[in-house]
C-alpha cells in the first residue's frame, strides 16, 4: 500500500493509503494539473449525485495518457500487415485468376455467394465450384 496527500473538499490535507496502481494515476493527473476534474467527480460522487471517478482507457487517452502494455506495437502492426500480404501472395500463386477472383471476394472481402455470381456475371454454382476447386489446391 501507498499514501497520497490527498486535499478533501473542506480544505484540508489528509495522508491516506491507497494502491500502488491508483497513487501512479494520482500522480499523473496531479502532474498534468488535471486532479481538478477527478476531484470535483469525486465530490459529486459523495453527494450522491452519482458521477463515478473516471480514471478509464478512454478518459486517459483523451488527456493524452496512454497505458503502453494495452497499444500494440506499431512495429507489430507493420510485421502482421507483411505477413498477411505473405500469406494471401502465397494462396494467390497456388490459384487461377478465375479462383483467386471468387476465393478473394469470399473469404477476405466477405461477399456472399449470390453477390460474387450478381457481380462476375455467372451462376452461383459456377462460384460454388471455383471455391471448392480453389480449396482443394490449396
Amino acid at each position: 500500500m501507498a499514501t497520497i496527500n490527498y486535499q478533501f473538499s473542506d480544505g484540508h490535507y489528509e495522508e491516506i493509503e491507497v494502491t500502488e496502481e491508483f497513487k501512479r494515476e494520482y500522480e499523473l493527473l496531479e502532474r498534468k494539473g488535471l486532479r481538478w476534474r477527478w476531484k470535483i467527480k469525486q465530490q459529486k460522487y459523495r453527494a450522491g449525485i452519482g458521477c463515478k471517478f473516471d480514471l478509464s482507457l478512454d478518459w486517459m487517452q483523451e488527456y493524452g495518457q496512454e497505458p503502453h502494455s494495452t497499444f500494440p506495437d506499431p512495429l507489430d502492426a507493420l510485421i502482421q500487415k507483411d505477413e498477411r500480404k505473405r500469406y494471401r501472395n502465397s494462396i494467390k500463386k497456388k490459384l487461377t485468376a478465375r479462383q483467386w477472383q471468387v476465393y478473394e471476394l469470399f473469404h477476405f472481402k466477405h461477399y456472399k455467394k449470390v453477390e460474387i455470381a450478381k457481380m462476375l456475371h455467372i451462376s452461383e454454382k459456377a462460384v460454388r465450384e471455383r471455391l471448392l476447386n480453389a480449396e482443394k489446391r490449396i
